[in-house]
């Protein structure tokens, strides 16, 4: 897994996503802010711009190209797309040297969509820009190779839809599909089976599809798709007692801490014989002596 030195673009955004944290019309830093801030870092080889939105930021592609100047080899960008619906810009964005594009994207139709964005028009605008970047990335040569992931924010609005936002991701050739927990207004039981269902429908149009933040306990037969399993950062977080005994306790954060407040731990039960933590425990103790070497 690849880790990302990240760059914050404050909190303007033109959605209003439901459940977003990142609320409000907070300034980010100046192009000269966000230079020094990478001059800064150890290290440069991959850069994250996130946000609010980072494409709404004037001089994105100039900066694109600064980082690519220090030594950047990879520079991710997490968006919500709208503006990659002008080709131009997209254009300037990937000759400057942004390779790597994850969309953040709701639903399967505008009524779901825009539902969660709480934007009218925002689909359509998503929609056109990751038709773009799939456009491009199947017309790209392999010097200039693009990689394409969609981002989905599951929540209790389009919980129903997931199926057929993965078939659609599936079918512009999205090279791989995130889909996050965001908010507590479903069961994480729910969520999970629905979650697991939508991957192995990725799985049966040869896609990779990963969770993030359902505990592995509840995703049966999908927990090689757990994004906190193959994640080498420092496991914290509030459990409940009983994941003490769970095999993944050593990879799991344990469920949200505001959905434990919210809704308690019933739902969450300790796995004890795991076809999976042996793998698992290899994969870490590898990469572990990798970083070491």
């Amino acid at each position: 897994m690849i880790f990302y030195r990240t760059l914050f673009f404050g909190l303007t955004c033109n959605n209003r996503c439901v459940g977003c944290e990142a609320e409000g019309d907070m300034a980010g830093p100046s192009l000269d802010g966000l230079i020094r801030q990478v001059d800064g870092l150890e290290n440069v080889e991959n850069v994250a711009f996130m946000g609010g939105e980072p494409t709404l930021f004037t001089d994105v592609i100039s900066l694109v190209s600064q980082i690519r100047d220090r030594g950047a080899r990879r520079i991710k960008l997490v968006t919500n797309g709208r503006r990659l619906g002008d080709m131009n810009f997209l254009a300037g964005l990937v000759d400057a040297g942004c390779r790597i594009f994850e969309v953040k994207i709701e639903g399967s139709r505008s009524e779901v969509h825009d539902a969660v964005t709480r934007t009218t028009g925002s689909f359509g605008e998503t929609l056109q820009g990751l038709e773009n970047l799939c456009s491009l990335a199947r017309s790209a040569g392999d010097r200039d190779t693009l990689l394409v992931a969609a981002r989905v924010g599951v929540t209790g609005t389009n919980l129903g839809d997931l199926i057929s936002i993965v078939s659609m991701l599936t079918s512009f050739g999205v090279d791989r599909i995130v889909l996050a927990c965001k908010g507590c207004d479903f069961a994480m039981t729910d969520g999970a089976f629905m979650v697991t269902n939508a991957i192995k429908v990725a799985a049966l149009n040869r896609t990779w599809a990963q969770s993030e933040g359902f505990p592995p306990c509840l995703m049966g037969g999908c927990e090689r798709h757990v994004s906190e399993l193959l994640d080498l950062r420092t496991r914290s977080g509030e459990k409940p007692k009983g994941c003490l005994k769970c095999d993944y306790e050593a990879f799991c954060g344990g469920p949200p801490a505001k959905y434990l407040r919210k809704k308690g731990s019933k739902e969450f039960r300790a796995v004890s014989g795991s076809p999976y933590s042996e793998d698992i425990t290899r994969l870490w103790a590898m990469r572990f002596d990798h970083g070491r070497s």
